[in-house]
């Protein structure tokens, strides 16, 4: 789905919220992808909740529920393991988010993994 080697953002984007959001023109189509912080660890997903197909956020960069624990869907209230995207709670208990491979560059660029 994603290029391999497609530059997403700079590692120091995330220093706001924790996360954010991009949007990619990948085959004719726009494809709306994240990418998160996780103590020191940077993980990568699919921007669809699989519940009805919906991105999770609804302000710019805004993937987190209250406490910061959860990735929250705005539009169901899902709430997704940080590290797995694994739904706990909400409409969709037992699915996940799509994983996308990332990973950083020396220079602190966050890029698609191959």
């Amino acid at each position: 789905m994603i290029k391999p080697k497609t530059f997403l953002c700079h590692a120091l984007d995330l220093d706001a919220t924790g996360a954010k959001e991009i949007v990619l023109e990948q085959n004719g189509a726009r494809v709306s992808v994240f990418v998160v912080k996780n103590g020191e660890e940077v993980l990568g997903y699919v921007n669809a909740c699989p519940h009805a197909r919906l991105p999770l956020n609804w302000r710019e960069d805004m993937f987190f529920d209250l406490s910061g624990r959860y990735l929250l869907c705005a539009n169901h209230g899902a709430h997704f393991d940080i590290a797995t995207g694994k739904c706990v709670r909400g409409p969709c208990v037992g699915q996940s988010l799509t994983p996308l491979s990332v990973r950083v560059d020396g220079g602190g660029d966050i890029i698609a993994n191959p």
